[in-house]
């Protein structure tokens, strides 16, 4: 489960590349039902479905169909199901849909993880030829490539919206550090009484004499003077 959790695939809106495999599927094997489906922990998710009832997007996560062929590495085939003891009670078979024929290849990550499967169902018990599971194979393995782009994308996105954020508050950190040496500057001018170059000199000198760096000793300079005594610099060499 962790891998599905890993592409944030579930529950998400229609999207075209998934819709257009569940075509292929439903026009190249000529069934009349066709789905992509993501396997959850209690649930079958369809992520695209062709030739399902309006509104079915998920399903119980039943042995004999996707709950089987996803611990299958290659395509997974139930020619009658009916006939099948696995099959026979899932309730796409028993129910309404009256189920007879399942095949599906699984939508297999790079580290071998198995997401969910792509599959073709008819009403009508019958054969998968070699090809037609070389066709799902195919398809399954177009799905993973396509989850794989949208997880890119969605890392990408990620990053520059953490690269934007680092920027903003670089920037906001150097407006501050701007301002509070700018500050200093005048505390300087006003205590010295000495013209804005000379206070920041002075100011630079007694960084590098203190080795402290120019914010971090305008920032004490401003903190002394709001809470307690002057810092009484060494005056300005003139």
């Amino acid at each position: 489960m962790a891998a599905v959790r890993r592409y944030d695939i579930l529950d998400t809106p229609p999207d075209g590349t998934y819709d257009r495999v569940a075509a292929l599927v439903a026009q190249t094997l000529r069934v009349p039902i066709a789905t992509v489906t993501i396997v959850d922990e209690d649930r079958i998710w369809f992520k695209a479905a062709q030739g399902l009832p309006q509104g079915v997007c998920e399903t119980s996560r039943e042995p004999g169909l996707c709950a089987s062929a996803i611990l299958h590495g290659e395509s997974y085939v139930v020619p009658d199901a009916l006939r099948d003891s696995q099959a026979l009670t899932n309730p796409l078979v028993r129910g309404e849909l009256g189920l007879r024929f399942y095949a599906a290849a699984p939508i297999t990550t790079a580290d071998g993880f198995r997401l969910g499967t792509v599959n073709a169902i008819d009403t009508r018990p019958r054969k998968a030829t070699d090809r037609e599971r070389g066709i799902l194979r195919d398809l399954a393995a177009m799905v993973m490539d396509g989850l794989e782009l949208r997880l890119s994308a969605m890392r990408t996105v990620q990053l520059e919206r953490e690269l934007q954020e680092s920027k903003e508050a670089n920037l906001r950190a150097a407006l501050d550090s701007r301002a509070g040496i700018d500050q200093a500057i005048g505390v300087i001018m006003a205590q010295q009484r000495c013209g804005a170059d000379e206070a920041f000199a002075f100011l630079s000198r007694a960084s590098q004499n203190r080795n402290v760096k120019l914010r971090d000793l305008a920032a004490g300079i401003l903190t002394q003077i709001t809470t307690g005594p002057d810092p009484a610099p060494d005056p300005p060499v003139r």
